[in-house]
């Protein structure tokens, strides 16, 4: 079992990752630098027009059936690109979506072999095949979002440095692109090209605010925006927005330190129920059987479950703190 598990995984990847790849045209490399506000609507969405070349072979297919069914939904597939670009994962929503889909059917094949054809089983193994490739597409999401927070006030002071060093502000955002670390420099360096592709900085650098889904460098580009306006001293005015961002920063990190028993209780609370459920299908099928051969026993599987959710919304509203 654990080699066919193997085997169809080095045959997703071969078929994902091999020969169906293809050069970049010119429009393509242009086109990723291209969503910015204000051509956000005129400019192609992510793996739309840039994917419509034909692949050969099984990922081809697969890519283009995926193509065809996302052009029915432009907003489904923006926000699936959005979300990828969050997460730095280089695949379009149209070759996302066959990887996503191979690895809930190998997950529900997995569960049916391993029960005999249990149904139960089979239904969880193919529940957390739809589940985890999303969840850890949004912890990697996540976890880029809060490094992104968590440099800023570093890069607004080195920034600030370099505007009184007597840099321009395209200059000392060069300066934290060769002297910064991911995520912070790649995305700034992405602002870069863009500015050289004719966009007008401040335009680009809310571009980024908007993909870090960062408020704070978003009312930083406002504060650049004013100070174009109306003048000013703006290496001070990045300066104190750096001291007030780590403020912030050091309140945020409190409150989480002193609401670490509340979360991970709501995380305990969470899971016992369905890995218990997992470990008695598992371990033994029969304890489990009356419940999913009886009408009732499935109305009380669902009414269960409808219950952990609500459970799980209202313990993550009450352990959650705004800062």
């Amino acid at each position: 079992l654990v080699a066919v598990g193997l085997g169809v995984l080095v045959l997703l990847g071969a078929a994902f990752t091999g020969g169906g790849t293809r050069p970049l045209t010119l429009e393509e490399r242009i086109a990723a630098y291209s969503r910015t506000k204000d051509a956000r609507m005129a400019a192609p969405s992510p793996g739309g027009p840039r994917a419509t070349a034909p692949q050969p072979g099984v990922a081809g297919q697969a890519v283009g059936m995926a193509q065809k069914a996302l052009a029915s939904n432009r907003g489904f597939e923006s926000a699936l690109g959005a979300r990828l670009d969050a997460a730095a994962v280089h695949l379009k929503p149209a070759e996302w979506l066959p990887i996503h889909a191979g690895i809930a059917i190998l997950a529900g094949v997995l569960g049916l072999l391993l029960s005999s054809g249990g149904l139960l089983l089979t239904i969880l193994f193919l529940a957390l095949g739809i589940v985890v490739p999303w969840l850890w597409l949004g912890i990697k999401r996540s976890r880029r979002l809060k490094a992104f927070e968590g440099q800023l006030a570093d890069v607004l002071q080195l920034m600030s440095g370099s505007l009184s060093a007597g840099l321009s502000l395209a200059q000392s955002v060069d300066t934290v692109v060769r002297e910064g670390t991911q995520p912070v420099s790649g995305e700034l360096k992405r602002a870069l090209t863009e500015t050289r592709l004719g966009v007008n900085i401040e335009d680009a650098l809310d571009s980024v605010a908007q993909r870090m889904e960062s408020s704070d460098f978003h009312w930083v580009v406002m504060a650049i925006r004013i100070q174009r306006e109306v003048g000013g001293n703006l290496a001070e005015l990045l300066l104190n927005v750096a001291a007030t961002l780590r403020e912030r920063e050091y309140l945020r990190r409190q409150v989480k330190a002193l609401s670490a028993e509340g979360r991970l209780s709501a995380w305990i609370l969470g899971a016992l129920p369905p890995g218990f459920v997992a470990y008695l299908a598992i371990a033994n099928p029969s304890y489990l059987q009356p419940m999913l051969d009886s009408m009732l026993g499935w109305i009380m599987i669902g009414f269960a479950a409808v219950m952990m959710v609500v459970g799980a919304f209202w313990l993550s509203k009450m352990v959650k703190v705004e800062v």
